[in-house]
């Protein structure tokens, strides 16, 4: 499916737009909900289930929002899809903001979830719209260096905000980042129409439709395995590792708001840096294989808790966070290309959510059960562990061809 849109002057604008519409449904969207938990549950929601419960409220509805994209990309355009989630993820984020019950939070993050998809599936397509077919991969990985850059930012706006106290501790970030997406919305709703192609990256045809249409890539449920281990591990991660870092080692909002910002920060280099290595050796595998490895220490440095162990889990865990993902869709490449690797990209994006709506709600029980997240950080790296066992698998496909 194609769509005409208008376009700034420059691929250059094109891509920030993608950036910045990225950010919106990611990083503010979903990932900012992790740096407010401790001042949310101190202020408002006293229960850290509770937290859990909305941060699968937003994972779950973000799962819809996919599935609504894809049975639907054939009768509403790309553009159409990314105005209405830039509205609804202001809506969520601003809703959130003003209000103090639960009810409306959990209102809030189905918005925020769903409008998320609709950003995210699409956003991708339209900055490989604006580059030659040789840069299309580069402009796609811009794209998601947009989700970084906005952890970081936020972070560290975090860390100004902490000495407001009480609700304005977290509702100032709220706040800021629903004006920049009401902001982006217009922004899409006046800018994106007219000229320009919009590759649609999960279009379908009628000869698709059938599951048997498309065959199965080599050691597939090896690659649905691994990330789904690294679902459940991200989730859980991103999730609470800010409240367990002020709740289990008594650090400063500040101290914990940075190494937020770390993981956030690497992240923007952490896909780069493992498209361009499984390149050069030409095994996927392996190097997915050092991603699980980087997260898996990740966990059990958070456990500890040292400042050091801590910094440097930091690091470790944002170059897998973010290398593992296209590692997943540079292996799918390898051996599908068009709406064959749309179909099964959406495939495991399918099986990656899974895990990703139990981990939030499964840590904020084990918490509330325990009293602290030693074990759910344990979870994180035994997913990791079992994501080298699935990896090393797909490891042994060292010789790999891509589709012309």
């Amino acid at each position: 499916m194609e769509t005409r849109v208008a376009r700034p002057k420059s691929a250059g604008a094109i891509i920030g737009l993608s950036m910045l519409f990225a950010a919106v449904a990611q990083g503010f969207g979903r990932f900012s909900y992790s740096l407010i938990i401790p001042s949310l549950v101190r202020t408002t929601i006293h229960s850290v289930a509770l937290a859990g419960t909305l941060g699968t409220v937003n994972v779950g509805s973000y799962l819809l929002g996919s599935t609504f994209v894809t049975l639907n990309s054939r009768r509403i355009s790309n553009i159409t899809l990314i105005r209405v989630g830039l509205f609804l993820s202001a809506s969520g984020l601003l809703i959130f903001a003003f209000t103090n019950s639960f009810i409306t939070f959990f209102f809030a993050m189905v918005l925020m979830g769903f409008g998320g998809a609709m950003i995210w599936i699409q956003s991708p397509g339209l900055a490989a719209s604006a580059v030659s077919v040789e840069k299309k991969g580069w402009a796609m990985g811009l794209t998601g260096a947009g989700i970084g850059i906005a952890i970081t930012l936020e972070a560290q706006f975090a860390r100004m905000t902490q000495n407001l106290g009480g609700l304005w501790s977290w509702k100032i970030i709220l706040y800021v980042e629903g004006f920049i997406a009401l902001v982006s919305a217009l922004i899409a709703l006046l800018k994106l129409k007219g000229e320009q192609k919009v590759v649609d990256l999960f279009e379908v045809t009628d000869s698709d439709v059938k599951p048997s249409h498309v065959p199965p890539i080599p050691e597939q449920n090896f690659l649905f395995g691994a990330y789904m281990a690294y679902g459940l591990a991200q989730a859980i991660f991103l999730t609470f590792v800010v409240t367990a870092l002020e709740h289990d080692h008594n650090y400063s909002a500040g101290w914990s708001s940075f190494i937020f910002a770390l993981v956030g920060f690497i992240s923007i280099f952490g896909g780069v840096l493992a498209g361009r290595i499984s390149d050069s050796i030409s095994n996927r595998g392996i190097v997915m294989v050092g991603g699980f490895i980087c997260m898996a220490f990740s966990g059990v440095a958070v456990v500890e808790g040292a400042y050091p162990l801590v910094i440097v889990g930091a690091i470790t865990y944002g170059l897998g966070m973010s290398g593992i993902p296209n590692l997943v869709a540079a292996y799918i490449s390898d051996f599908q290309s068009g709406s064959d690797f749309a179909r099964t990209f959406a495939l495991v994006t399918l099986f990656f959510g899974i895990t990703q709506a139990v981990g939030p709600q499964l840590a904020g029980v084990v918490e509330s059960s325990t009293g602290s997240f030693v074990v759910d950080f344990l979870l994180v790296s035994i997913s990791c562990v079992v994501g080298v066992l699935f990896s090393i698998k797909l490891s042994y496909r060292a010789s790999l061809s891509k589709l012309s």
